[in-house]
């Protein structure tokens, strides 16, 4: 099992579809891969003030989609869609543990991203900004899609 720092995490939408965009307020985290098909389990650390949002989550077992940045503040967003599983309260703070689904798309859209911008005449110097942005709205489009799939039918394409 592989282990890395969880930077930040941000609740982004509940199995209902209702929009969260709640940042939650880590103090430390860690993201360990379980080495089974894109399983990961997600330790955080937050303050107890910040502690009765979460528990809200973890008493509704409720799927959430989720995105955490891992390792450095500088990496793009990973989706997750995740439920918490288990809390404990230290002196000022709270842990929490959250299994998750990392949502990975099958094929890289990297050509495809690439493709369309070229298609629609950027060049130069607006090229890269360009497909940085398109990428991240390709990611966000498809975490959004396959966590409405998963929620619908157990899996996502």
């Amino acid at each position: 099992m592989k282990t890395f720092r969880l930077v930040q995490v941000r609740l982004v939408q509940d199995e209902y579809g209702n929009e969260l965009n709640l940042p939650i307020e880590l103090v430390d985290g860690l993201i360990i891969s379980k080495e089974h098909d894109n399983e990961w389990l997600l330790e955080m650390l937050v303050p107890t003030e910040f502690a009765v949002t979460l528990h809200h989550y973890l008493n509704k077992r409720m799927l959430l989609l989720a995105e955490a940045i891992i390792t450095s503040p500088s990496n793009r967003p990973a989706a997750i869609a995740l439920t918490f599983t288990s809390e404990r309260s230290l002196s000022n703070h709270h842990t929490f543990v959250a299994e998750g689904l990392m949502l990975l798309p099958k094929h890289d859209p990297t050509k495809q991203v690439l493709d369309s911008l070229i298609a629609d005449g950027v060049t130069g110097s607006e090229l890269k900004p360009s497909f940085f942005e398109k990428q991240v709205e390709h990611q966000q489009t498809f975490s959004r899609s396959a966590f409405t799939q998963l929620v619908k039918t157990g899996s996502f394409e």
